[in-house]
């Protein structure tokens, strides 16, 4: 791969890092300023956008040659398709509010209770609200709407970056 192509990699693996931190960041606005709670489904997209900015960002940082690029790709691929997938199933729930309600003592719950993620990272990681229906919505799509979209729009960065690197 050559220098240019290293560098526009990097560029756009730094430009996927910062959308997902921006993308975070308006998720502790919504919560801290809006008081909009996140649910344990939330906070599995959360860690979905925390995953997909880390490997971003140790591309970024790393600027390796085209297999590096390539399996730096594949990572990300993968976590934002496995970010796609919570935010896909989470538009599900909430498209019916008995459903919904069965979010609250799922095994997601209980496993990141046992994790304890939200000790680690309380303003980030703790969810308090259920997985019901939220007031919030922008362009005809909910928050996990959202989420889902921007899974896809990132998992496509990332096959992009490993096709100029094949070439």
């Amino acid at each position: 791969m050559s220098a240019s192509r290293s560098s526009v990699s990097r560029r756009v693996f730094l430009l996927v890092c910062l959308i997902c931190v921006g993308l975070l960041a308006f998720a502790l606005y919504l919560q801290h300023w809006q008081g909009l709670d996140p649910c344990p489904w939330c906070v599995v997209q959360r860690l979905g956008f925390v995953l997909v900015g880390l490997i971003a960002l140790v591309g970024a940082v790393h600027g390796p040659g085209a297999r590096g690029t390539r399996i730096y790709s594949t990572l990300g691929v993968l976590a934002a398709g496995a970010g796609a997938a919570a935010g896909a199933y989470h538009v599900y729930l909430q498209s019916d509010p008995v459903r919904a309600s069965k979010c609250i003592g799922s095994p997601v719950e209980t496993t990141l209770d046992w994790l304890q993620l939200g000790k680690l990272a309380p303003s980030l990681l703790q969810y308090d609200g259920p997985c019901t229906l939220k007031p919030w919505s922008f362009l005809g799509l909910s928050i996990p709407g959202w989420s889902l979209t921007w899974f896809v729009i990132l998992g496509i960065a990332f096959l992009a970056i490993a096709l100029a690197a094949r070439r």
